[in-house]
C-alpha cells in the first residue's frame, strides 16, 4: 500500500491542482470528488473538493466546492495556488482509486493535449514554442510516459524564466521541443531544438520533473 501511495500521491501542488480540477470537470456529479484538507500559509484550513484551477491569472487561483456535515449550502472559496502550503487526502485509497489515470491514451487524446501543452508554453514563457511528437508512431504503452511528460512542461519552463536571465537564454536558444523514447534519459539542445529523450518504466513525478529541469539548465 505505501508503494501505491509513493507512485500515485507523490505529485507536486501544481500537478494536483491540474489534475483534481481536470478530473471535476469530467465527473458527472460531486459524489466522486476527493475530498481534501487544504492547509494555507495563514494557518487557516479549507476543507472540501477542488472544482476549478484557473493558470491565467496570475495568482492561479484555485476553486474549493466546501463541504460541511453542519451546512447544506454550496460553499465556493476562491484561493491562490501559492497559499497552500500542505495537501491532505481525507481517503487516500478512494482518491488512488478514483483518479487513476488509464494506461491506454490514444493518439487523439496525446495530439489534444500537446495543443494545450502548447498554449500554456506560451503563456509562461512569453513565447512561442513547438512541440515535435510523433505522436502516430509512439508505441502504445509509451503514450501514457509522453503525456505525463510533456504536462511537466509548462511549470519547469515558468520556473526557468522567473528571472531575465531566464527569460532571455530561452527566448535565444528554444524553438522547439522534440520527445522520443530511447534506451537511457538524455537532453540535448541543437539548433534551437531541445530534444528529451525518456527510457520506459515507471519513474517518481517530481523527480522525473527535477531531472528534466537541472537537464534543460545543463544544456541552455
Amino acid at each position: 500500500m505505501i508503494e501505491s501511495y509513493k507512485k500515485n500521491l507523490l505529485i507536486d501542488f501544481t500537478g494536483w491542482f491540474i489534475k483534481l480540477a481536470d478530473f471535476a470537470e469530467k465527473a458527472e456529479d460531486n459524489s466522486s470528488l476527493p475530498k481534501l484538507e487544504l492547509l494555507l500559509h495563514t494557518g487557516n484550513v479549507i476543507r472540501g473538493c477542488i472544482i476549478g484551477y484557473d493558470r491565467t491569472r496570475q495568482e492561479k487561483l484555485l476553486m474549493v466546492l466546501e463541504t460541511s456535515d453542519l451546512d447544506v449550502k454550496s460553499r465556493i472559496t476562491l484561493v491562490p495556488g501559492m497559499q497552500v502550503a500542505a495537501i491532505t487526502f481525507s481517503d487516500a485509497d478512494k482518491a488512488i482509486m478514483n483518479l487513476e489515470t488509464p494506461s491506454k491514451i490514444s493518439i487523439l487524446e496525446l495530439k489534444r493535449s500537446a495543443k494545450i501543452i502548447e498554449e500554456d508554453l506560451e503563456k509562461s514563457t512569453a513565447s512561442k514554442i513547438s512541440l515535435v511528437l510523433d505522436t502516430d508512431n509512439y508505441p502504445e504503452e509509451n503514450r501514457k510516459l509522453v503525456l505525463e511528460t510533456i504536462k511537466f512542461l509548462p511549470s519547469i519552463f515558468e520556473s526557468l524564466t522567473e528571472d531575465e536571465l531566464g527569460k532571455k537564454a530561452i527566448l535565444e536558444n528554444i524553438k522547439n521541443i522534440k520527445i522520443s523514447i530511447a534506451e537511457t534519459d538524455s537532453t540535448v539542445l541543437e539548433d534551437k531544438e531541445l530534444h528529451i529523450k525518456i527510457s520506459s518504466g515507471y519513474k517518481f513525478p517530481h523527480k522525473e520533473k527535477e531531472r528534466i529541469k537541472r537537464e534543460i539548465e545543463s544544456v541552455l
